[in-house]
């Protein structure tokens, strides 16, 4: 694939969207709730401003080199030697992302719809999806998320409005019970999980025909997506409480248990749960295209298709090695995530956006000495 192909500003507000939200439905939840139990929703509300600080610092780091990824500009900032250290880092970070993304929707799926099918035949099946997503190309399944997501935010609706009877204040009750210290604690994976992890967008963005509202469609998609995000973990406290939102891994599928025992709704557990992966399954795809188009940068290979489906390969054999089950990975690894998150998702661009200005600086001063 090359940068001749082109989507418009809608598709990748949808994209940022459908990325930013992604996986975070089916881990967000219980992350933020085993910190700040029925605070949660205030860590996670108050997560918004400094995520979208993270954005902004994003969307500015791309604007020093708008046509080029993020492959592209670290080598062009950094230089050939720094630059390749820290590519490789982000190419490692791209795969270790489709990598979880992949096995947080096959555990999923292995345990609320396909019980009875083995983990790796699923995994097999995902990573089989996200090849042939790669070989369409960055314009088709943009496409397809454009299409999507008018059902996404129809089912969405439909799924907090049948909720609403079964709302009970009382969970959230006493607020700030154990102080600030929980909230500013949910706070770290509250900004990092969802916002930080956007890094991959700056692989997408260079394919993007810009217009004036660039810079504000991504905002708004960022702030939309961590307002969806909160509101769902509101509902889940609000309908099952604290305590089952803690333990429960896939918190969901204890939501459409609940819409089920209203009776006028029914199995409707399967529809969710496809919901939930196919807009992870989204996220995916950008992490596994960023990985694969980022390679064929470092190594200035013109065509990409040829990596795609080695890629996949190994993609899939490290779904099975990287953790046991999600339940130990939103329990011990969050703090560990959320740094690695921070890492690449804001101090690097920031330190990247900092050296860019210092040789520019560097060379304006030079100009001016030589007249």
């Amino acid at each position: 694939m090359s940068k001749k192909a082109r989507i418009s500003v809608r598709q990748v507000t949808v994209l940022m969207f459908m990325s930013l939200i992604g996986d975070m439905l089916l881990i967000y939840p219980t992350m933020i709730t085993h910190i700040a139990h029925q605070d949660a929703w205030i860590s996670s509300i108050l997560s918004i401003p400094l995520g979208l600080i993270i954005i902004y610092v994003l969307i500015r780091v791309h604007e020093l080199h708008p046509n080029l990824t993020l492959i592209e500009a670290i080598r062009k900032i950094l230089g050939p030697v720094f630059g390749t250290i820290i590519s490789c880092w982000y190419l490692f970070y791209f795969f270790m992302g489709v990598v979880l993304n992949a096995r947080e929707v096959g555990d999923y799926l292995t345990t609320q719809i396909f019980e009875d099918t083995p983990l790796r035949v699923l995994l097999a099946m995902e990573v089989l999806m996200l090849v042939l997503a790669a070989l369409a190309g960055i314009e088709a399944f943009s496409r397809v998320s454009e299409i999507l997501i008018p059902v996404y935010i129809f089912i969405f609706s439909g799924l907090i409005l049948a909720l609403l009877p079964q709302i009970h204040l009382s969970n959230v009750r006493p607020v700030l019970e154990n102080g600030l210290a929980p909230v500013a604690k949910g706070m770290v994976p509250g900004a990092a999980m969802p916002f930080a992890g956007m890094s991959i967008m700056l692989m997408v963005f260079p394919f993007v025909n810009k217009k004036g509202h660039f810079k504000r469609d991504m905002l708004l998609a960022s702030l939309l997506g961590g307002v969806l995000i909160s509101l769902f973990l509101l509902l889940s406290l609000l309908v099952i409480g604290p305590f089952v939102t803690n333990y429960s891994p896939y918190i969901s599928s204890a939501l459409s248990t609940k819409i089920n025992e209203l009776n006028y709704i029914t199995r409707i557990e399967s529809l969710v749960a496809l919901l939930w992966a196919l807009v992870a399954y989204f996220k995916g795809v950008i992490f596994f295209f960023a990985f694969t188009f980022g390679i064929t940068q470092l190594f200035r290979i013109s065509n990409v298709q040829p990596f795609i489906i080695p890629a996949g390969a190994l993609v899939y054999g490290m779904t099975i090695l990287v953790t046991p089950n999600v339940f130990y990975y939103v329990r011990t690894l969050v703090y560990p995530m959320a740094a690695w998150h921070y890492t690449n998702g804001l101090i690097i661009p920031l330190l990247l956006w900092i050296v860019y200005l210092c040789r520019r600086k560097w060379k304006q001063r030079q100009n001016i000495s030589k007249h």
